[in-house]
């Protein structure tokens, strides 16, 4: 189907605004420019990136799927209250993305609902390019009406609207959309998927009840594992740092086993991966079917080379004004990230700031540096191993993905 052009969207002049092509040596400013300096394998940054799921699939539309997807999406979402939100008018999209956790058959304690996970997905108004910008779900930040405080606190405070006006209020940016996974989905996902393959540079254990362990290198997530291996931020002395830096990676191998031909060529597989995950998805009820297919339209020219993730810089961790652990943001970049999005430029905030998100290749960080150090396999009990084999129902479903030698501690085993 064929969508009317929209109108040229002109961003508001800014004359103090930098020079887009002035960061980095020869600018590569152009789309073009930038995925053919991009590795063919590139590690993805540091991000807070799992709720990218929904975009991921509108992604990887092509217009025969479209409507199908549409009215699967119809059948399963429920929609929620999330205030006023501005129509698009041909200009950017700002989509805001909530991550929630019911922490549902884990054997823990009945902790409610949280938000756990905030992103702001921006695309551009000529939408050849998708930006996901993460907040880490400690940012010390200012609540409309309440003070300074977490970020997450705000979804706890005021549900939806006072989430989105918090954003907005941090980002400058006007919310269109706003969509809401919770991580139970993810069981369901990788099941529809048929497993996700990642490299894990760090090994680690998960679960208080039969728990998973995960061994560096590559290996195979499915089901409890999969769920795991995305919430778990207790096991890493940098907590949602490195969590959210393996829930990108999840992101990126689930985005790349849809695009397969086996997944996507494949009506009847693609119905069970929108099937699994719109069953865990809310949406504002403005974000109708009919939208979903026009956007999918829209970017239609857009594959997974064009998704670009990036955080909100952190300063560093500090104490908020009731004695809690927060993370304190980096205001000068922060102010700089307002003014690209206003200018519907962020890629130009990514070549100064945070070039590694654009696929330039940057040095490693050295082995034992704060927050990233290895976890020996022997110190982990053997009884997590079994532990995987319990929760899932399957021949340890986070084994070694290959036979090969286990890598020295110092090696980066994930670096393409």
């Amino acid at each position: 189907m064929t969508q009317p052009p929209h109108p040229p969207w002109i961003p508001p002049e800014r004359p103090d605004a930098p020079d887009p092509a002035g960061s980095l040596q020869g600018g590569l400013g152009s789309r073009r420019e930038r995925r053919a300096a991009r590795p063919r394998r590139r590690r993805w940054p540091i991000v807070a990136a799992v709720l990218a799921s929904l975009l991921v699939i509108a992604l990887g539309l092509g217009a025969m799927y479209a409507v199908f997807l549409g009215q699967t999406y119809d059948e399963n979402r429920q929609t929620v209250d999330a205030g006023a939100l501005p129509e698009v008018d041909g200009g950017p999209i700002d989509v805001l993305l909530l991550g929630s956790d019911s922490r549902e058959g884990e054997g823990e304690a009945d902790i409610g609902q949280r938000s756990d996970t905030m992103m702001l997905v921006h695309i551009p108004a000529d939408r050849q390019e998708v930006f996901v910008i993460s907040i880490l779900r400690d940012s010390l930040v200012d609540i409309p009406g309440h003070g300074r405080t977490k970020v997450n606190a705000a979804f706890d405070i005021g549900g939806y609207p006072l989430a989105v006006d918090t954003v907005e209020q941090l980002l400058g940016a006007e919310v269109n959309h706003l969509v809401e996974i919770d991580f139970q989905g993810f069981r369901g996902l990788t099941q529809a998927l048929g497993g996700v393959r990642v490299c894990n540079p760090q090994a680690f254990s998960s679960g208080q009840v039969n728990p998973s362990y995960y061994p560096r290198g590559p290996i195979l997530l499915t089901d409890t594992a999969a769920l795991r291996y995305v919430r778990e931020r207790h096991a890493f002395a940098a907590g949602d740092v490195v969590r959210v830096q393996n829930q990108q990676r999840f992101v990126a191998a689930a985005m790349d086993r849809f695009l397969s031909p086996g997944i996507l060529g494949n009506p009847a597989r693609t119905g069970e991966v929108v099937t699994a995950l719109s069953e865990h998805v809310s949406a504002d009820d403005s974000l109708t079917s009919g939208e979903v297919v026009s956007l999918a339209w829209q970017l239609r020219g857009v594959d997974s080379e064009d998704l670009y993730m990036t955080t909100v810089a952190r300063e560093g961790f500090g104490t908020g004004p009731n004695g809690e652990d927060v993370v304190l943001l980096d205001e000068a970049k922060l102010s700089d990230l307002v003014d690209a999005l206003a200018r519907d430029d962020v890629a130009s905030y990514l070549r100064e700031h945070d070039p590694e998100a654009l696929g330039l290749k940057e040095e490693p960080a050295a082995a034992g540096a704060p927050g990233t150090a290895v976890v020996p396999a022997a110190v982990l009990p053997a009884r997590a191993v079994s532990g995987v084999i319990a929760a899932t129902g399957q021949q340890n479903p986070a084994e070694q993905a290959s036979d090969g030698p286990a890598p020295a501690l110092g090696e980066d085993v994930c670096d393409g």
